[in-house]
């Protein structure tokens, strides 16, 4: 998404960080903060120690100029927490609990993280922001009875994603009866806040934004 928009010189980074914060006692939205904060703050110490190995290549002699990480989660009408779901059975069931519940929402936590121009404590500048989509499933009386979740199943597509569909596929058409806020977080990334905190920890270390909650962290 970030390369349709121009951003090409991007490199992927997977985070090994385990996801298995306790949902229990997060919150929705505390959960997919904290999550992608850990994959932020993993990817950055992976790379700084890639630069301290005796075989380092070239592009990794230098500080990352911003890492990227996010995080998506469904949140249901009750509050409970869907990723992604673990088989076709499970499948089947989170997208029908998604249709009878009638809506849900869609939470992104994105984090960003640049080294500081000027080296101080703790070395880097850190922002987070989580976005919040409402997504409404059409009614089974009104043409998703369960064959049509079944059949949708099996297509696979929604297999790897959180809550176990696609907006920007077939999801979006049988699944999906409208939106109401960022389209771009549905599909995976809400990209204007994604490079709003990108020129806030690039360009303008060190500044109070209003209505903005500092993330700094002390180590």
């Amino acid at each position: 998404m970030l390369a349709t928009i121009g951003l090409s010189a991007i490199e992927v980074w997977p985070s090994n960080t385990p996801e298995d914060l306790d949902k229990k006692t997060h919150s929705p939205e505390e959960y997919v903060a904290a999550t992608a904060r850990a994959k932020c703050h993993a990817v950055y110490e992976a790379v700084l120690a890639a630069q301290a190995k005796p075989d380092a290549t070239k592009e990794h002699l230098e500080d990352p100029a911003v890492v990227i990480a996010a995080d998506t989660i469904i949140a249901t009408r009750a509050g409970k927490i869907l990723e992604k779901p673990k088989s076709e059975q499970d499948h089947v069931r989170m997208l029908t609990h998604l249709r009878d519940g009638r809506y849900h929402r869609v939470l992104t936590g994105v984090c960003v993280m640049a080294p500081k121009a000027d080296a101080s404590h703790p070395g880097y500048e850190i922002r987070g922001h989580v976005e919040d989509t409402k997504v409404y499933f059409a009614r089974e009386e009104d043409g998703l009875p369960d064959d049509v979740i079944e059949s949708y199943v099996k297509t696979r597509e929604g297999a790897d994603k959180a809550g176990g569909y696609a907006l920007q596929g077939v999801g979006g058409m049988v699944l999906v009866e409208k939106v109401e806020g960022s389209v771009d977080n549905v599909v995976g990334l809400p990209v204007r806040k994604c490079l709003q905190l990108c020129e806030r920890v690039v360009f303008r270390q060190g500044e109070e934004v209003e209505g903005e909650e500092d993330e700094e962290e002390e180590e």
